[in-house]
């Protein structure tokens, strides 16, 4: 029996091409890790002490130097497949007919399935944190409560932080009452931009899928805002504080006679990945949330 096509490699530069337009959180991807096994991996960390009081007896002060590895572990294992009767598809473009399947399911199900798992991880542990804030935000608030949220984060420098904002928060922040704005139309185009990418150095990016922006999900299938979950204001995560790993990312394409389920072709997508907030740098997370619950 001939093997199985594996389009992840196939077709891997497009793959990648469609995470990266379509994934909020790509930019918090860890691209290397020490793996300890099949699913966990080590972040090694270092501790070094301060300064002593110089003698000019001579000789130095000894210091202390600490390493330690952190194991995690990876816990989020998804997968799906889809199959086609072969009278349903031209056989003549095959390829054509997986990548297409590919396109439309990473697109819709699962880069932003991995974007809401994410996000509701980071709320999950502001939360236990006591990072995690209910308020209501406007265009006379938004500003302050932005900075007042981002000035304990700013340690980690402004250009390793991200505010991810849901729209609604977005709006408030380009209509704020607190700073005045002029409004240019670009003379080549005649387009109108008005949205506000950054505030100090930092990173502002808009969610504009609300459906992934929200405190904690059901993953049972797809996935759906949980009961007692809350829609995001704003999310602001500093990028060293956080791992994001994917371990697995495998799509199969199974032709007519390479599997026994019927005279068609058989799909297959897995994604093995999780997210991990670092428990020495866990300050570096905060969580805007609205003031109702999902029923």
């Amino acid at each position: 029996m001939p093997n199985a096509i594996n389009y992840a490699q196939k077709y891997g530069q497009e793959l990648d091409q469609v995470l990266k337009q379509e994934s909020l959180t790509a930019e918090l991807e860890t691209p290397n890790v020490n793996w300890l096994n099949a699913k966990t991996f080590l972040v090694p960390n270092v501790a070094v002490s301060g300064y002593k009081t110089h003698s000019r007896n001579g000789g130095y002060n000894r210091g202390d130097v600490t390493t330690t590895n952190e194991p995690y572990t990876l816990g989020f294992d998804r997968d799906i497949e889809f199959f086609v009767d072969q009278a349903d598809v031209d056989e003549s473009n095959q390829a054509a007919s997986a990548a297409n399947i590919t396109k439309v399911f990473m697109t819709e199900n699962a880069i932003p399935e991995v974007d809401a798992y994410r996000f509701s991880k980071m709320a999950t542990r502001a939360k236990a944190d006591t990072r995690f804030a209910a308020e209501a935000v406007d265009k006379t608030n938004i500003y302050g409560k932005l900075k007042a949220a981002i000035l304990p984060i700013r340690k980690y420098g402004p250009s390793n932080i991200i505010v991810y904002m849901s729209s609604a928060a977005m709006d408030a922040l380009e209509q704020s009452t607190d700073f005045q704005r002029k409004i240019d139309v670009m003379s080549n185009s005649g387009a109108i931009s008005t949205r506000v990418t950054s505030i100090d150095g930092v990173k502002l990016k808009e969610v504009w899928d609300a459906g992934r922006f929200h405190t904690s999900f059901n993953f049972t299938s797809g996935f759906v805002s949980a009961t007692g979950s809350f829609a995001i204001n704003f999310l602001v995560v500093a990028k060293p504080s956080i791992i994001a790993k994917a371990k697995l990312s495998s799509i199969y394409l199974f032709q007519p006679g390479q599997h026994t389920q019927g005279d068609g072709y058989l799909y297959q997508n897995r994604m093995y990945h999780d997210l991990f907030v670092m428990k020495n740098k866990a300050d570096g997370l905060y969580v805007s949330h609205g003031t109702v619950a999902k029923p």
